[in-house]
């Protein structure tokens, strides 16, 4: 399946650009709600960001809508709630951020409205409302509090020391003390997955890449800022830059899908801290690498994998290709598809402050994707985010498939 030759995007995402006529409302992104209103009335009621529109037999799209059973928790159902707090029709409620929150905010439902102007923006008033909903007091989700609280004192949501982070680092791994390039690990992978971080850590090793991990790396501010709490994910920002800077970093390295979006997009264009650090998500780097013959792969895997796109690189950030071009390159592997791919890929259900706030809805969207998954006959499901990867593992009971991320397939055929 080969859609990207013939599929346009959004500038600086993975939705489908839809081309209308002339005088098609064009509007700033990240703009508060009032940037919005006057776009919201349009949503027609038609159901169509349920579904994929026209594609993949109509599968279904959105795991909030399909877990809570009602209009309010579709993009529809939201978009009703937000045209009427804008417009002083509907008031504000505990019970309306709850229905808000309970969303990923992976954007399946933008990518299928037809409705240029919330294909475009929708995913913008979505957080937008979040943000209203911190500033009401309304927000965020008791849970969502709780592991802020702890990385503005431990650096991390996951309730564990800072000075543990780096308890996953090997000491046969070798750093520069003087490199620009940072890995930047990443909390899932320093505390949860740390898997990831040591096969990440050994193919730059192996790739003799003059690295380093920043001794006091800190959270990159995702969760906090997903979850609506502008402000004080723009002070976490602002305290990494300040770290990046007197390291003297050119270039970061992620594993984490969240955090390269964090650190290459949300940064600069939605905290207005811009910077010259160039970001790159791992699957990039290395197929760069491996297109100018400078890695080799040696061992054969003999694997068939599917791959799922973490919403973070895929259609918010639209970086669909390099990671099955990396795939397809590693000796034995077959890449097989699920029906929901790409642009119309099923959500984990792990982000957007779901997982900790929701469990049973973050449940409910992982084993739907795991069973996805396992029709294709693929001996494991292959992501490039090690919070999608977790979810999986959490979730696949029995073994009856395995999940890896693709650092760990590339270290195996070094």
């Amino acid at each position: 399946m080969e859609k990207e030759k013939n599929v346009k995007y959004i500038e600086g995402k993975g939705i489908t650009l839809i081309t209308t006529v002339a005088n098609q409302k064009k509007l700033d992104r990240y703009k508060d709600l009032e940037h919005y209103k006057d776009i919201l009335y349009q949503c027609g009621k038609c159901g169509t960001c349920r579904t994929t529109y026209q594609e993949e037999f109509w599968s279904r799209v959105c795991p909030s809508g399909e877990f809570g059973k009602f209009e309010a928790f579709y993009l529809g159902g939201k978009n009703l709630l937000s045209w009427g707090v804008s417009s002083g029709k509907v008031k504000w409620s505990a019970n309306l951020s709850k229905i808000l929150y309970q969303c990923s905010v992976c954007l399946a439902c933008t990518q299928q409205c037809q409705i240029p102007e919330i294909h475009h923006y929708a995913g913008e008033w979505l957080m937008a409302m979040r943000e209203q909903a911190v500033k009401l007091g309304l927000g965020p989700m008791p849970e969502h509090s709780r592991y802020t609280d702890h990385i503005l004192m431990e650096n991390n949501p996951y309730m564990e020391e800072h000075n543990k982070r780096l308890n996953w680092l090997p000491p046969h791994l070798n750093q520069s003390s003087n490199a620009k390039i940072a890995y930047f690990v990443g909390c899932t992978s320093s505390y949860r997955e740390q898997n990831v971080a040591i096969a990440t850590a050994e193919i730059l090793n192996i790739l003799k890449i003059e690295f380093k991990i920043l001794k006091d790396e800190h959270c990159c501010g995702s969760p906090v800022y997903m979850t609506g709490q502008t402000d004080k994910a723009k002070n976490i920002a602002e305290t990494n830059m300040k770290i990046f800077n007197d390291a003297g970093i050119e270039k970061i390295i992620t594993s984490c899908a969240g955090c390269y979006r964090m650190l290459k997009e949300t940064y600069p264009n939605k905290f207005g801290i811009k910077h010259e650090i160039e970001v790159m998500h791992l699957p990039e780097f290395l197929l760069e690498k491996f297109n100018k013959g400078e890695i080799k792969f040696d061992k054969d895997l003999n694997m068939m994998v599917t791959y799922h796109d973490p919403c973070h690189i895929g259609r918010h950030m639209g970086i669909y290709k390099q990671p099955r071009m990396l795939l397809k390159k590693i000796p034995g592997i077959k890449l097989v598809e699920m029906n929901r791919n790409r642009e119309n890929a099923w959500c984990c259900g792990s982000g957007g402050g779901v997982r900790s706030a929701f469990k049973d809805l973050s449940e409910f969207a992982a084993k739907e994707r795991i069973e996805e998954a396992k029709t294709t006959s693929a001996d494991a499901i292959v992501s490039t985010c090690p919070f999608c990867l977790n979810q999986f593992k959490s979730n696949i009971k029995n073994e009856e498939i395995k999940a890896f991320d693709i650092a760990e397939l590339v270290r195996k055929v070094l």
